[in-house]
């Protein structure tokens, strides 16, 4: 039955479009419920063992689809509760015990198992565990000790001292040569024979050994160090002192060893010169003279120093000189 260009399938009475209508409407539900229900497997992803493949160049294979996991069920996810522990049975009594009493516990014997701490060979670390930042040294504190007990022993009596010279010659001493093998202290031969009249203050930054020749020979307080090392005299004698300031014998600041031509604060710093005035004040107040009385010279390298009247005469380098008012103006005293 066709009219008009198309096909209609239907009765005479139009009854047939609406069976099959009916019959669609019915039937659809029941196909997508078969298709998703997981139980039916219609849809369900295959292994990809049965996976088809395409023969021939440029095939692909399809990935395999991840299974699709069932939920569990509510009687998997409720755990059945755990029967409660039994209790311990008690120690049988001993055979003077009463039966109601219970066996003490034992003692508790030492793990067979436990792992023991390890013992390691490896030396203690004491790097920034030093109690200062000082070079380390062998501990010689009682020969240094021993040392300053002697000095002050070849100390003259400080009622000695002032008035015992009329001029104060402070000596720095700069060594830039090598000591000689096996000699130990730097030895310096110190003559004032040929002023007794001048007293002499040696300064020094290195080990020294000091001979001192006086005219009278027993005359008192005739020498005074400023050092900050050890030093020593080859002729000890009391009373040959008028004092010392060595940092190796307990001296807690000593001045330093100075050029005349660093005295200016613009090259050797105010705290430098500070401390170098304060050294002259005070060995000038040892010896009871002003601070104008006094003489600096520097000399290098030298193992002979002799004064004769107000020259000075030495084997070594003669580096400068600075004395009187203008020693005195430079230190504003």
């Amino acid at each position: 039955m066709r009219a008009t260009g198309r096909w209609r399938v239907r009765d005479s009475d139009g009854r047939w479009g609406l069976g099959l209508a009916a019959l669609a409407a019915v039937a659809i539900p029941f196909a997508v419920i078969a298709a998703l229900d997981p139980r039916i497997g219609l849809l369900r992803p295959r292994p990809a063992d049965d996976a088809v493949q395409r023969s021939g160049p440029g095939a692909v294979q399809a990935p395999a689809s991840r299974p699709v996991e069932m939920p569990a069920r509510l009687s998997d996810r409720v755990s059945a509760p755990s029967p409660a522990p039994l209790p311990a049975p008690l120690p049988a009594p001993l055979p003077d015990q009463p039966p109601g009493e219970a066996r003490p516990p034992a003692p508790e014997r030492p793990c067979p198992v436990c792992a023991a701490p390890a013992i390691t060979d490896a030396p203690l670390l004491i790097r920034g565990t030093l109690p200062d930042a000082e070079i380390q040294i062998p501990d010689v504190s009682a020969e240094r000790a021993a040392q300053r007990e002697r000095l002050i022993g070849w100390t003259a009596h400080p009622d000695r001292v002032p008035g015992s010279a009329a001029t104060i010659d402070l000596i720095g001493l700069v060594f830039t040569a090598p000591r000689a093998d096996g000699t130990g202290y730097r030895p310096l031969a110190i003559d004032l024979a040929g002023a007794p009249d001048r007293a002499v203050v040696v300064m020094t930054e290195q080990p020294v050994t000091l001979a001192l020749t006086t005219l009278p020979p027993d005359r008192a307080g005739a020498l005074g160090v400023e050092s900050t090392a050890a030093f020593g005299l080859a002729d000890g004698r009391p009373g040959l002192l008028a004092g010392f300031r060595a940092l190796p014998y307990g001296a807690a600041e000593v001045a330093p060893v100075l050029d005349p031509l660093r005295f200016g604060p613009k090259i050797s710093g105010p705290e430098t010169l500070r401390e170098f005035c304060a050294a002259l004040r005070l060995w000038a107040v040892q010896f009871g003279l002003p601070p104008g009385r006094t003489r600096y010279t520097l000399i290098e390298n030298p193992t002979r120093i002799a004064l004769a009247g107000e020259a000075v005469q030495t084997d070594g380098t003669a580096r400068g000189r600075v004395a009187g008012r203008r020693l005195a103006r430079l230190c504003r005293v």
